[in-house]
This record gives C-alpha cells, structure tokens and sequence, in this order.
C-alpha cells in the first residue's frame, strides 16, 4: 500500500511540474514577444551605417521565443526536466520571507540610488545586501566584490562603450582620464 500512495505521490509532482514548465514556457513567450514589439520603438539615427540600436533587442527577443517553443514542446512531449537534488536544496523547508524582503528592498532601493549616488555605489550596496540576505558570510567581503565589478563594468559601459550611466561625482571625476 505505501508503494501505491508513493507512486501517486510521484505522479502529482510530476504532473505540478509539468504545469509549473508550460508556465515557464509561456513567460519567457510573453517577454520575447514583448521584447520584439518593444524593439521597434527604439529610434535609429538616420546616420547609422552599422548594425543599429534594435538588433540586439531583436535578438534576444527572438532567441528567448525560441527557447520557449522548444521547452512547450519538450514539456507537452513529457520530457521532463530533472528533479532538484541538491546537498544545498531543502523542498520540505519554508519560504524565507525575510531574506524575500531585504531582496526586495534591496532592488527598490538601487533604483531610487542610481541617479542619486551613481550606478557604481548603488550595485555596491544592492550586491551586499542580497548577499547578506541569502546567508554570505560577512559583509565586507560581499561589498568589496560589488564594488569592484561594478566600477570595472561602470567603466566598461560608460568609457568604453560609451553607454550612459550615473557615476556620481566622485567616480567620474576619478575616471576623467580615460
């Protein structure tokens, strides 16, 4: 008897993660197609004689639609994904409201921060409060980390690729150099 209800048991997970897939499927549809009529909208300087500011955008938006059909159909051809079996992954333990929270808190704070403090400082403080948040030991570790990839990617995007983003005064004046 205890077979019979370990089987079912195993069939109503099977069958919540198959849903729980197509759902999967069908965000990463719904962003794709987003990302490909959003796309349209970026302007493109008439001057442009290189590849131009959509293609990327269509890229990733064509990839990731693809990428959906693929795993609608591996899942409704019941192919199934393996099952989490971690030495780290508990499935019998709870939701860590908290660590949720500070997350949260941590990604609305970085987007009131950017234009204040700069985009360096504000991925600073974010990386070390969701490491903190999901158990890193330490905090000086975690921030020293975020900030030095956040200033070399700062100065990747901004000098390099000339992508605009806040540095705040003090890292521009720094960088003013390069």
């Amino acid at each position: 008897m205890s077979t019979a209800v370990g089987r079912e048991q195993d069939q109503q997970q099977e069958q919540g993660r198959d849903v729980g897939e197509l759902v999967l499927a069908g965000l990463l549809l719904a962003l794709g197609v987003y990302l490909l009529v959003d796309a349209g909208s970026i302007a493109v300087p008439g001057s442009t004689n290189t590849i131009g500011p959509r293609f990327f955008p269509y890229l990733v938006g064509g990839l990731i639609v693809l990428t959906a059909g693929a795993l609608a159909v591996r899942v409704l051809r019941g192919d199934r994904g393996p099952a989490d079996e971690s030495e780290d992954v508990d499935p019998t333990a709870g939701t860590s409201w908290r660590a949720v929270g500070i997350v949260a808190a941590a990604f609305l704070l970085h987007a009131l921060l950017i234009n204040v403090i700069g985009w360096p400082l504000a991925v600073t403080l974010m990386f070390g409060a969701v490491s903190w948040a999901l158990g890193a030991p330490g905090l000086v570790r975690p921030v020293l980390i975020g900030g030095i990839t956040s200033v070399l990617a700062w100065i990747v995007f901004v000098k390099a690729l000339n992508v605009a983003l806040p540095g705040g005064t003090l890292l521009e004046a720094a960088t003013s150099w390069l």
